[in-house]
């Protein structure tokens, strides 16, 4: 049994990154240690950074396992790494306290970032002037990836900063060449021991983008060093510490769970999905490997993936499929598995689940105690949620975890009520309404309490059919929007005694 604690330091105050690791790890009696909700600041809003390091230094004890985002260690969370000012002496002041935990005999598992360059306009989650120059700086951040991999670009370079006021070009080209100067640190304390494992994670990226051009850099790095058994880098950030936490189980207990991969359309393993640069069966088994466990042809653990055939968002998908014969053989591998943990990620979509496939597996009649589901934002987000989860089920089916059975079936509908209710079906409705009422697209601030109110009477059609398939009486205790805006949820669900 595994009897360690865990200290935890997410990448967020998100529900996704912080509560999905704390429901899963409650569902397997586990001891988190985690610091204040209050601690963690508020998207944009960093927080103060002395007195996360004062807790970790007064927290972290001889024999703990730590678990951390390094973005929120040395920039205060994931948005403030994109946007602070702070200088690489800083970050690197910041970062020495890992080395100081560490002479504590404690082990050390991270995961940090390669900076982003999304291709949009808007400031949203960047800088400011993203809202006005966000696809030029990302044109951009293409010739210089180029460039890296040794192409001639250097008038198209020129001529595409000549777009954009010098003042912002410098500070994009500062903030990268710091975040690929902090990753080089990062880097050097999985060499000298000081973590003991690294989640190096792409956030939203592309095959054309200088964050998987930098990363190639990083694996370079990482390769000549010898340390590739302890660096994962592949596609994601979001769902990250969920692997590293399946991880810590893993390696403490001294198993490597065995994972077959099965695809609902195996031709199509080759496709690169939306917002990653690698083809999905590569990131399958990056993500399965970054979990703790190992693909083989016949495994403890059977990876169904519902995979696309081309990149299409939730609410792009038709009412029926085309073609069934997808849906055909998902179910028969399903069938198949038998009694083996069964982890169904769903990546058919971006930002949502397939309706047509869920609706079939709430009449399955599965056990869910051995069967898990995710669906949401990118294939990367979804792989590593349902690799950790499926290992968590793995090591409680064969006694080295205390599962808690209403627990795990709780955590599954929040799944099921956020990835599919919410994100494929009421968060469309949700937007139309609140664009009625002046609320601009994205954002619920104007009329947040009744955003809350509508979705939670439109989520009660979507609740007997989990209850239902779950075999648990459940009920909706609180419904809010983490980064009060329509694209994420945080539902928290209680079990009827």
């Amino acid at each position: 049994m595994f009897d360690k604690r865990v200290v935890f330091l997410p990448v967020d105050e998100r529900f996704c990154t912080r509560d999905y690791f704390l429901l899963l790890a409650r569902a397997a009696n586990i001891n988190v240690v985690t610091p204040p909700k209050s601690y963690l600041g508020a998207k944009k809003t960093p927080p103060d950074i002395r007195r996360l390091l004062k807790w970790l230094e007064e927290t972290v004890v001889p024999g703990d396992y730590l678990v951390l985002s390094i973005d929120m260690l040395v920039h205060g969370g994931l948005i403030p790494s994109r946007m602070s000012i702070e200088t690489l002496d800083t970050l690197k002041e910041r970062l020495g306290l890992l080395e100081k935990l560490k002479d504590r005999d404690v082990k050390i598992y991270a995961t940090t970032t390669v900076t982003r360059t999304p291709f949009y306009n808007s400031a949203e989650e960047e800088p400011d002037y993203w809202q006005y120059f966000g696809l030029d700086v990302y044109d951009l951040s293409r010739l210089l990836a180029r460039s890296f991999r040794g192409e001639r670009v250097h008038r198209s370079v020129i001529e595409k900063m000549g777009k954009i006021p010098v003042h912002f070009v410098k500070d994009y080209l500062v903030r990268r060449v710091r975040n690929r100067k902090l990753v080089s640190l990062v880097i050097e304390l999985v060499e000298r021991g000081v973590l003991d494992f690294l989640n190096l994670v792409l956030d939203d990226n592309s095959k054309e983008s200088i964050s998987l051009a930098e990363s190639e850099i990083h694996q370079a790095r990482v390769d000549s060093l010898g340390i590739g058994p302890k660096v994962s880098i592949h596609a994601g950030a979001d769902e990250a510490t969920l692997s590293l936490l399946s991880r810590v189980l893993s390696e403490s207990l001294g198993v490597v769970p065995t994972f077959e991969v099965r695809y609902s359309s195996p031709e199509y393993k080759e496709l690169v999905p939306p917002y990653e640069g690698s083809p999905l069966h590569r990131g399958i088994r990056n993500h399965i490997e970054a979990a703790g466990g190992r693909v083989e042809s016949e495994g403890d653990i059977v990876l169904l993936t519902n995979n696309p055939e081309i990149g299409l968002d939730s609410p792009q998908q038709p009412a029926d499929p085309a073609d069934p014969g997808p849906y055909e053989r998902f179910f028969a591998d399903l069938k198949a598995a038998g009694r083996k943990i069964k982890g169904i990620a769903d990546v058919k979509y971006t930002n949502g689940a397939d309706n047509y496939l869920v609706k079939g597996l709430l009449k399955g009649e599965l056990d869910w105690l051995e069967t898990n589901y995710s669906a949401w934002n990118t294939a990367g987000n979804t792989l590593g949620t349902v690799c950790a989860h499926s290992i968590v089920q793995f090591l409680g089916q064969k006694g080295l975890l205390n599962l808690e059975r209403s627990k795990i079936k709780e955590l599954q509908a929040i799944f099921f009520l956020e990835h599919w209710a919410f994100q494929s079906n009421v968060r469309q409705k949700l937007l139309v309404e609140a664009e009625k009422k002046g609320a601009r697209p994205w954002t619920v601030i104007p009329v947040e309490s009744w955003a809350e109110e509508f979705v939670r009477k439109e989520l009660t059609a979507f609740v007997p059919p989990v209850r239902k398939a779950l075999g648990i009486d459940f009920e909706i205790e609180r419904l809010f929007f983490p980064w009060h805006r329509s694209f994420e949820l945080g539902l928290c669900v209680a079990t009827k005694r």
